[in-house]
């Protein structure tokens, strides 16, 4: 859906907290027009290609994306220094949470809005150390 950025802090910091994945979530979403009323990461996401966290979201409209949708699914796509790049795989409710993304809903192009660093930045406290 949307291409999200996270920068690590910390000595050592391989990890996005959780807070921070939720902030970029929350950023990501709103780019899309979409608002979320809460989320939430139940672990931060390592900074390795492929990995993974699904966080719940609960939207303030629940038709937004055209259907209800009670998760999203962050995959981290690229690591480059201490920046993290990730998108954002909506889950419909009933979905399984390692269910295929389809094209629609994962593949974030050049016209998606990306958040820049200052839109999701981890602080020390935030990142494990």
């Amino acid at each position: 859906m949307t291409a999200a950025v996270a920068v690590l802090s910390g000595c050592g910091a391989k990890e996005v907290s959780a807070s921070a994945v939720e902030q970029s979530v929350r950023d990501g979403m709103t780019t899309q027009g979409v608002e979320v009323q809460s989320v939430s990461c139940p672990s931060g996401v390592a900074a390795d290609v492929d990995a993974t966290v699904v966080c719940a979201v609960q939207l303030w409209d629940e038709g937004a994306l055209g259907e209800p949708v009670d998760r999203v699914r962050v995959v981290v796509t690229s690591v480059d220094g201490d920046q993290v790049r990730y998108r954002l795989e909506p889950l419909a409710v009933g979905v399984p949470d390692d269910a295929e993304a389809t094209p629609d809903d994962a593949e974030a192009t050049p016209d998606d809005a990306e958040a820049t660093p200052d839109d999701a930045e981890a602080t020390p406290d935030d990142a494990n150390a």
